[in-house]
């Protein structure tokens, strides 16, 4: 199992650990979509990371629902990958190292747009090339969505990177 120890500094300082989960059951090597009619167990996959993004960046709830009532105009995802040390028999488990949330933006001028809500990856997982890896498909599902604000610095840095002409849009 991937654990990392993380600490947040500022007046409280947190101690908490991450750990990833193996599924057999969910054998998709990049993203798996949770919506509505998915089992409780993938929303709770979403909600524990969302909880990780949550302690992580100090946010004030966690913002994802583990109860598995996503309306049609809200979509999850978990990114996964073969994960090769822990081979031992078949089928081979996967790793959920991240998730995501999308939300559809109602606008009264202009079209309706999805809406990147948030995305976290395990510390492990990030600056290997995962999220530009996965981007295209994010993409493909949801077009020319915008991202919502605030933005990290390293989400930042990443669609600099791309050469992103991506919109940001406050909620």
């Amino acid at each position: 199992t991937l654990k990392l120890k993380f600490m947040n500094e500022g007046i409280k300082v947190k101690n908490y650990t991450m750990e990833l989960s193996l599924s057999k059951k969910y054998a998709s090597n990049t993203i798996i979509e949770v919506d509505k009619q998915s089992e409780k167990e993938l929303f709770a996959e979403v909600y524990k990371l969302a909880k990780y993004f949550k302690e992580e960046l100090n946010y004030d709830f966690v913002p994802f629902c583990p109860y598995g009532d996503l309306r049609e105009d809200y979509k999850a995802l978990l990114f996964t990958e073969q994960a090769y040390d822990e081979f031992a028999t078949d089928p081979m488990p996967y790793r959920i190292y991240g998730a995501c949330n999308f939300g559809i933006q109602k606008f009264t001028k202009e079209p309706d747009r999805w809406v990147l809500k948030w995305i976290w990856f395990h510390p492990f997982f990030r600056n290997r090339g995962y999220l530009k890896k996965n981007w295209n498909k994010l993409e493909e599902k949801f077009g020319n969505f915008l991202i919502e604000s605030p933005i990290s610095n390293d989400m930042n840095s990443f669609l600099e990177n791309i050469n992103s002409k991506y919109e940001h849009i406050v909620i």
